[in-house]
């Protein structure tokens, strides 16, 4: 007797203890659910570009030291398109507009365009800093004034009007902070050599200290929560709302910019989790009806997998880890696999139980029979998932830990509450449509299978063999891209909207670069400020592609501005003084103005700055590469004058794709290296063990075999479906050589042992798979052309894994192991 025989009898032991104690057991079961239950309003959902990344992430860390310094980047930019912007009545709706979003959009600190743009002047010595519109212009003369104004500032060109006139920008800038309060987590204050106060000092509603830490009268008791996507979603929805009542007829109106982007995919989010598990659902009750025909064979299952999903979503709460765009399809999957583990163990009962009639006997073989299985194969599939936990993006990482715990849940759920469940139902007996062989429809079909397996071997792996080679070399075309504007459909309006200002306003997302010279009043340096302005000239020498900076913003172009005020206003001196002094006179001038611009460009010790990349919204793969040129260029250039990095929300989204890459790497060499470890612990023959992870290779190739022949990407959420895949390929080879070595050992007859093996098993492994193929297929209503492509491939995995260990796993058999029987 070995361990497997040994684990089978304890389970057999467990059985019989489960049904004289299934109340007791129920009872405990729904008292734990029900508390862990109590924590799911507490579920939190996160659409947030830095959501990708680990709070402890130093790209995250920088991002957060950044917003707060300079506030957050993450705006919302409406584009306004008409004939000619230039028009008074034009003008009249836009200020009107520009009126109501900001009197009645919350949290946000204010809004920017035409109607109050920056117009810097001087007048006899003196510097004016006022909103280019002060008044509308009535007359045709004072329009065209506006317009010689407006067109002779290069800050507003690609800003506040496209080239030919006929679009131009609202951009609306969110509060840093939340209004719902303050963290839990504390506050932990460094000081180098000791407390120090330099001109940066200021006394006002809050303390200030170096580096522009603030601390307000609301602050000092942890740590201040940045807005929240429910904040945010309540900024975007009244938006629309103000849109709808001034879009018209030569006033068009387009919502883009990052965070409308980011509600979009919360809002497609929230409204396909409800759509994928009611159709999941209903996919279930259909399948399951059709494969016992009782009530108890749909109910019971149905209980098991909404407990799991119950327990492992409170799990998430109680943790703080949010909802995300990865672990959508979570609640799906958990759907899928604890249906299909109660397939297996239902299949085996109500089989016997039509011949004993005899429950707690019935229940007893179905346990023994199926138990080791439905564990292993829960072990196979939550180490697939688990393997995702090492992830350096975090919604793949929480992916990884709670589906996994979702799969061990379910797993203690199939082995427990349904056989409780079981134990206090009532059964009735069915009669089971047969021919006169005693055999029903499937019964012939997997005979033949087993049959043509078995005896063609050599043709079988041969076949396969050509077949794998062919799609490992379609495969080796697979590209990598992550596009997340094309995870909308084409028609989407916040997709046509950033499509229509990146092609007429060259860009819709910016990339920022913190200028760092780690001295106070370093930004006062003439040469630094000379090395800003000729990278900002010349920095697109470095773009290719579809990459590109259709404009750069900074504060040099304050100093230009103030410098050319203070001289007459004339165009040569729209430059930047050499004197240090001048250059800080001048900083003081402006700031003494009234208006505070420069707030979000310098820090106040004027030892940081802030540079301001506009570019288009494109692959991240594209925009990586740019990055990258793009730091060694600012390197040379800056060289020992100031440190310079980059950061914001368009370089977190480049940086979280090339970690997801590294991270799946290390993920699917970590789930085939423990799954092949567990493959052979349960065949208990090494050579056998490794030999039957073969199979399981072919649905990760065939995959990215249909990857390159529909032209799909493989990005951040494709990458995902390997291990997945893999975890859930393994789980029919599990059950089918868990079986087939016990009929093998005992019969030592391929033939017979694969014939019985597809009997026993092959009927439940084909329904299970039909579960989850068709739980995956409901990504397919999906609005996210992203969600439709992992719905896809991952049910063809599913079913090439069927065929895989239907056909070729039977003829890998034939071939290595010789019949006993026949020698």
């Amino acid at each position: 007797m070995n361990w497997r025989t040994k684990t089978e009898a304890k389970i057999e032991l467990f059985s019989d203890w489960l049904f004289d104690n299934a109340k007791k057991t129920i009872l405990i079961i729904f008292l734990l659910v029900a508390a862990l239950g109590s924590q799911l309003p507490s579920l939190k959902i996160d659409t947030t570009t830095e959501g990708f990344l680990h709070k402890s992430d130093p790209m995250r860390v920088e991002y957060d030291i950044f917003r707060d310094q300079f506030g957050r980047d993450e705006k919302l930019m409406i584009a306004v398109k008409t004939e000619n912007i230039f028009d008074l009545s034009f003008l009249k709706k836009l200020d009107s507009f520009h009126d109501a979003l900001e009197s009645e959009l919350p949290n946000i600190k204010g809004v920017d365009s035409l109607i109050n743009a920056r117009n810097t002047y001087g007048i006899e010595g003196e510097l004016i800093v006022e909103p280019l519109i002060v008044s509308l212009p009535e007359t045709k003369g004072e329009l065209f004034k506006l317009k010689e104004t407006v067109i002779s500032n290069r800050l507003y060109e690609n800003s506040l009007y496209s080239e030919d006139f006929t679009m131009t920008t609202v951009t609306i800038d969110t509060e840093t902070y939340s209004n719902d309060g303050l963290s839990n987590e504390p506050v932990n204050i460094e000081f180098d050599d000791g407390l120090e106060f330099d001109d940066g000092l200021e006394f006002d509603d809050g303390l200030e200290f170096d580096d522009g830490l603030e601390f307000d009268d609301d602050s000092l008791g942890g740590q201040r929560v940045y807005l929240t996507d429910a904040e945010n979603d309540e900024i975007i929805a009244k938006t629309q709302s103000i849109m709808q009542r001034f879009d018209g007829d030569n006033f068009e109106i387009y919502l883009s910019g990052s965070a409308a982007i980011a509600g979009i995919f919360k809002q497609a989010l929230m409204n396909d989790s409800v759509i994928f598990i009611s159709l999941m659902m209903i996919v279930i009750m259909v399948v399951l009806f059709a494969l016992f025909r009782r009530i108890s064979g749909v109910i019971l299952p149905l209980a098991c997998v909404s407990l799991t999903l119950i327990t492992t979503v409170s799990l998430m709460s109680v943790f703080s880890a949010p909802f995300t765009m990865a672990t959508q399809i979570m609640p799906t999957f958990l759907l899928a696999v604890v249906t299909s583990a109660s397939i297996h163990l239902l299949a085996v009962f109500y089989k016997d139980f039509s011949k004993t009639n005899d429950k707690k006997a019935s229940l007893r073989y179905a346990m023994g029979h199926s138990g080791l299985a439905i564990i292993m194969t829960s072990i196979t599939t939550a180490v697939g998932l688990w393997s995702f936990s090492f992830s350096g993006v975090a919604p793949v990482a929480d992916l990884g830990v709670f589906a996994s715990s979702g799969v061990m849940i379910g797993l203690v759920f199939t082995l427990i509450f349904l056989p409780a469940l079981i134990s206090i139902t009532r059964v009735k007996t069915l009669k089971t449509n047969l021919d006169k062989e005693g055999q029903t429809l499937m019964d012939r079909s997997l005979i033949g299978i087993s049959v043509f397996a078995t005896g063609r071997p050599k043709l079988i792996v041969s076949v396969s063999a050509v077949l794998i080679i062919c799609a490992a070399i379609v495969a080796s075309q697979l590209r990598f891209s992550h596009f997340p504007l094309q995870w909308l459909p084409e028609d989407n309006f916040a997709r046509v909207a950033t499509e229509a200002v990146d092609k007429n306003l060259k860009g819709s997302l910016t990339l920022e670069v913190i200028i760092d010279t780690g001295e106070t009043n370093g930004l006062y340096n003439p040469e630094l400020l000379k090395v800003i302005d000729d990278v900002s000239k010349n920095i697109n020498s470095i773009s290719t592609g579809n990459m590109f900076v259709g404009k750069v913003i900074s504060y040099i172009d304050v100093i230009k501005e103030t410098n050319r005020a203070l001289n007459e206003n004339r165009e040569e001196f729209y430059a930047i003084p050499d004197d240090p002094d001048l250059i800080a006179q001048e900083f003081l001038l402006f700031e003494s103005s009234g208006n505070d611009d420069l707030s979000s460009l310098v820090d106040a010790n004027y030892s940081k700055a802030r540079l301001t990349l506009k570019t288009p919204f494109i692959d991240s793969l594209e925009a990586n590469i740019f990055i990258d040129n793009a730091q060694v260029y600012l390197d040379q250039k800056f060289g020992p004058l100031a440190k310079v990095t980059f950061t914001g929300i368009g370089t977190l989204m480049t940086v979280t794709f090339e970690e997801a890459i590294y991270s799946s790497a290390f993920s699917y060499v970590l789930a085939f290296s423990l799954i092949t470890i567990l493959m052979v612990l349960l065949i208990g023959n090494v050579k056998i063990g490794l030999i039957s992870m073969i199979p399981n290779i072919l649905p990760i190739i065939f995959l990215s075999t249909i990857m390159v022949v529909f032209k799909m990407p493989l990005d951040m959420f494709t990458l995902l479906i390997g291990a997945i895949a893999l975890g859930l390929a393994v789980d029919d080879t599990v059950h089918f050589m868990h079986n087939f070595r016990r009929y093998e050992l005992q019969y030592n007859d391929v033939d017979k042992a694969v014939r019985l093996t597809l009997l026993g098993t092959g009927r439940a492994i084909t329904l299970t798979s039909i579960v989850l193929a068709l739980g995956f297929l409901v990504l397919t209503f999906s609005q996210m052309n992203n969600m439709f492509d992992f719905g896809v491939l991952t049910a063809s995995a599913i079913l090439v894994a069927v065929l895989a260990d239907f056909f070729l796993m039977p003829a890998i058999m034939k071939l290595i192991i010789k019949d006993k029987a026949s020698m």
